[in-house]
C-alpha cells in the first residue's frame, strides 16, 4: 500500500468516526424537534380548552338568566316575551362560540395525540349532547318548565366542569410526559453523543499513532541520516526496513545507494590525496635541495637578487610541504591509521613552553597574553604533547592573526569531569554566527577584514580536531562577530586505548 493511499484511508477513517457522533446528533434532534411541535400542538389544545371552559361558564350564565327571566316575562306578572330574548339570544350565541371551541379541541387533540384521546372523545360526545339539549331547551320556549330548565341546566352544567378538569388533567399529564421524554432524549443523546466523540478521539489518536509511527518516523530517520552524511559521516545509523513496498521503501534503497557511493568516493579521495600528497613530499624534497645549494654557491656565485629570489622559492617550498603534511595528516585521521605517540605530560611544563613563544609576539603587538591554570589541575595526563601542542598552537596563532593591537587573548586551564578544560579566548574580531557551524570543516576559511581568505590552508582546526577526537575529547567554539571568539578543549587524563594500525 502506498502512502498516498495509506493518508487517503487514514483521513477517511477519522472522518467516518467523527460522522458517527455527529449524526446520532441529528437524529436525537430530529426526536427532539418532533416533541417540540408535539408540545406546540397541545399548547394550542390547551388554549381551545380554555376558550371551550370560557364559552361553557358564559352559556351557563346566559341561560341562567334567561331560565331566571322565563317567569317574570309571562302575561301572568305583566312581563313581556321579550324581557327574556337578550338573555336567550346571549345563551345561545355563547352556546355556538362553546360548540366551536369544542370543534377545536377536538381538532387540535387529533393532531397533538395522534387521534382523539379517550378523554377528549368523551368530553366531545358528552359536551355536545348537553349543548343540542340546553339548546333545544332554549328553542322550546315553555314558560312552565322554566323550573325544570334550570335543574336541567344545573345538572348538565355541574357535569360539563368534571369532564373538563379531566381533560386538562389528560393534557397537563400528556405534556408533562413529552417533556420527560424530550429531557431522556437530550439526556441520552448528550451522554450518547459525549462518549461517542470520546471513543472516536481515542481511535483518532491510535490512527493519528499509528499514522506517524510508519510515516513520521521513517522521514526522521531519513533526516537524521542525511544530516549525519551532510557532517561527513558516510555510515549512518538509519533503521527504516528496505523490504517496504511503499515510497519510503524506495527512499531507503536510494539513500543506502547514495551513502554507499559517497564512502566510495571519499574512500577514492582519501586514497588519492595521500598518494598525490606521499608522491610530492619527494620531488619538493629535492626542490629545497637543489635551491638550498644554488643559495649557498655551490653552483656559482649568486647575485643579492638572485639570492632574494631562491629565498622566496625556499620559502614556498616549505609552504608547500607543511600543506602536503596537513594533507597526509588529515588522510590518515579520517582513514583512523594516524598513531598517537602516548606518553605522561607535564602540564605545567607543557603550557610554559607552548605559550613562551607567543608571550614574545604578545610583547610585539601589544596584546594581553594572562595564562591561569587552574590550582586543582592534575599534574599529569596521557597524550601526543607533539600532537597536543599542534592544537593548541593552532588556536594561538589564530587568536594572534586576528587581534588587534591592545586586546586580549586569555589561556586558561582546569580539572573538570574526569579530565582537563583549555580554553582560549580572544578579543579579536569574531565569526559570524553563520560560518561558526563551519569552521571545523576542511578547507573552509572564514573571510574577513583582517585576514583574506587566499591565506591559509583552512586545514588547521580540521586537524584541531581530529586530533582532540582521538584522544577521546571533545573541542567547540563560541563567537560573536566584533567582540571576540573563545575554543574549548576538553581532553581526558587518559584517552581510550587505540586499535592495531
Amino acid at each position: 500500500m502506498s502512502l498516498r493511499q495509506r493518508i487517503v484511508l487514514t483521513l477517511v477513517g477519522i472522518s467516518v468516526l467523527l460522522a458517527i457522533p455527529a449524526a446520532y446528533g441529528l437524529l436525537a434532534l430530529e426526536d427532539i424537534h418532533d416533541i417540540t411541535a408535539r408540545l406546540s400542538e397541545q399548547r394550542m389544545a390547551t388554549g381551545a380548552l380554555g376558550d371551550l371552559r370560557n364559552g361553557v361558564e358564559t352559556t351557563h350564565d346566559a341561560q341562567r338568566r334567561y331560565a331566571a327571566l322565563a317567569p317574570v316575562s309571562s302575561e301572568a306578572l305583566g312581563g313581556t316575551p321579550a324581557d327574556s330574548a337578550g338573555p336567550r339570544m346571549q345563551a345561545d350565541s355563547a352556546a355556538r362560540e362553546a360548540g366551536r371551541a369544542l370543534q377545536r379541541l377536538r381538532t387540535q387533540s387529533d393532531g397533538a395525540y395522534a387521534g382523539p384521546s379517550a378523554p377528549v372523545a368523551e368530553l366531545w360526545s358528552r359536551i355536545g349532547a348537553n349543548i343540542r339539549r340546553e339548546r333545544a331547551l332554549l328553542e322550546a320556549e315553555e314558560r312552565d318548565s322554566a323550573e325544570a330548565m334550570r335543574r336541567v341546566l344545573e345538572q348538565q352544567f355541574g357535569e360539563m366542569d368534571p369532564r373538563l378538569d379531566a381533560v386538562a388533567r389528560f393534557i397537563t399529564g400528556q405534556t408533562e410526559r413529552e417533556l420527560r421524554q424530550a429531557e431522556q432524549v437530550a439526556s441520552r443523546a448528550a451522554s450518547t453523543t459525549l462518549l461517542a466523540l470520546a471513543l472516536a478521539l481515542a481511535a483518532t489518536l491510535v490512527i493519528g499513532t499509528w499514522l506517524t509511527r510508519t510515516l513520521l518516523r521513517p522521514i526522521g530517520e531519513l533526516r537524521r541520516g542525511m544530516a549525519t552524511v551532510a557532517q561527513g559521516d558516510f555510515e549512518p545509523d538509519v533503521h527504516i526496513p528496505h523490504e517496504r513496498p511503499d515510497e519510503l521503501g524506495d527512499l531507503a534503497r536510494s539513500f543506502d545507494t547514495m551513502t554507499e557511493q559517497l564512502r566510495e568516493l571519499d574512500r577514492l579521495k582519501a586514497e588519492f590525496v595521500s598518494v598525490a600528497s606521499h608522491e610530492i613530499k619527494t620531488p619538493l624534497s629535492v626542490i629545497r635541495g637543489y635551491v638550498t645549494l644554488l643559495a649557498d654557491g655551490i653552483y656559482g656565485e649568486v647575485t643579492e637578487q638572485q639570492h632574494k629570489t631562491l629565498e622566496a622559492v625556499n620559502a614556498q617550498t616549505d609552504r608547500l610541504a607543511r600543506l602536503v603534511h596537513r594533507l597526509l595528516d588529515v588522510s590518515r585521521f579520517e582513514a583512523g591509521g594516524a598513531r598517537l605517540e602516548l606518553r605522561e605530560i607535564d602540564l605545567h611544563a607543557f603550557f610554559d613552553d607552548l605559550t613562551s613563544d607567543f608571550r614574545v609576539l604578545a610583547l610585539q603587538n601589544g596584546i594581553d597574553f594572562p595564562v591561569t591554570l587552574g590550582d586543582d589541575l592534575p599534574p599529569r595526563i596521557t597524550g601526543d604533547e607533539d600532537r597536543l601542542s599542534e592544537v593548541l598552537g593552532n588556536l594561538l596563532s589564530n587568536a594572534f592573526k586576528f587581534t588587534s593591537a591592545g586586546g586580549t587573548i586569555r589561556v586558561d586551564a582546569c580539572r573538570r569531569d574526569g579530565g582537563i578544560e583549555v580554553e582560549v579566548e580572544d578579543t579579536g574580531v569574531g565569526i559570524a554566527p553563520e560560518k561558526l557551524p563551519r569552521i571545523f570543516e576542511k578547507f573552509y576559511q572564514v573571510e574577513n577584514d583582517v585576514q583574506p581568505r587566499s591565506v591559509g590552508s583552512g586545514l588547521g582546526l580540521a586537524i584541531a580536531r581530529e586530533i582532540v577526537e582521538a584522544h577521546g575529547g571533545t573541542i567547540g567554539a563560541e563567537s560573536e562577530e566584533g567582540k571576540g571568539t573563545r575554543f574549548r578543549v576538553f581532553l581526558p587524563e587518559r584517552p581510550p586505548v587505540q586499535g592495531p594500525s
